[in-house]
């Protein structure tokens, strides 16, 4: 059954097993159940109700449903379960309205919230809860009008967040070095931000690196430090720094629960 809801979500333009806002969910009820006998065999027909719902993670509040019988025979209860759910179409035009309807919902969630969304997350990080900030702020779809001005608060508040980090991992980076794992140390100061208080520190250490590794080592240090200081990557590497962070908080603080994000 998730192989063929995946189908479905996936042939409307729906984004599966990510960590969004927005939830797609089934309820399965089994309206009639026969068994007819004969034959070598008993054949068992069932005919199910599917219903699709959508809600809004967080507040639960819902923004759709739709409904589907399907039919289906086997041997067993279960066979013919499975057989109905083998019935499930993703080109079924009932799907297709019933997203576009949703999409159209949460959109317009999404434009009324925005505000909100960028003072609740601005709050968050007062409050130094940085990833729960960037979880929210993620949840905005990229594809909308306004994901820029919400994608520079994520910056903003990302710049806040390395500040607040940075020393701990000058402290990891330090550590490496003590133990000559040096492309260890390196990849800890590749994430300390051009932008952060310890950026001179992260330099003086990635110098301090060099005079000590080989050859082929510089190379590789070479490259990182190009990477570091180079303007047209550092907002591509914050956005997917908050990205990754966001995502991890979501995995960390939500039911371990199937579902299905429904707008990027």
């Amino acid at each position: 059954m998730e192989t063929k809801l995946k189908s479905v979500a996936a042939r409307n333009g729906i984004f599966s097993d990510s960590y969004g806002s927005f939830v797609m969910y089934p309820q399965i009820n089994i309206i009639d159940n026969a068994l007819v006998e004969g034959g070598l065999k008993n054949i068992n027909i069932v005919e199910i109700e599917m219903t699709l719902f959508v809600k809004q993670f967080d507040t639960n509040v819902g923004f759709g449903s739709c409904s589907k019988t399907l039919k289906g025979s086997g041997n067993t209860i279960s066979d013919a379960v499975k057989n109905a759910f083998s019935k499930i179409s993703p080109n079924d035009n009932t799907y297709a309205y019933f997203f576009t309807d949703v999409k159209d919902k949460i959109k317009q969630y999404y434009r009324e919230n925005k505000e909100k969304m960028i003072k609740s997350a601005r709050t968050m990080a007062a409050q130094q809860q940085y990833e729960q900030a960037f979880a929210l702020l993620m949840t905005y779809p990229s594809s909308m009008e306004g994901s820029d001005e919400v994608q520079d608060v994520a910056i903003e508040i990302y710049k806040k967040y390395q500040d607040a980090t940075c020393s701990a991992k000058i402290a990891q980076a330090r550590g490496a070095i003590s133990t000559q794992d040096y492309e260890g140390a390196i990849d800890i100061l590749a994430t300390v931000d051009s932008e952060s208080a310890c950026h001179e520190e992260s330099l003086k250490l990635i110098e301090q690196i060099g005079t000590e590794i080989r050859d082929e080592q510089k190379r590789e240090l070479e490259m990182q430090n190009k990477l570091i200081d180079n303007a047209m990557t550092l907002e591509s590497k914050r956005i997917d720094a908050i990205r990754e962070i966001g995502v991890e908080y979501a995995k960390n603080h939500q039911p371990r629960i199937t579902y299905t994000q429904i707008i990027k």
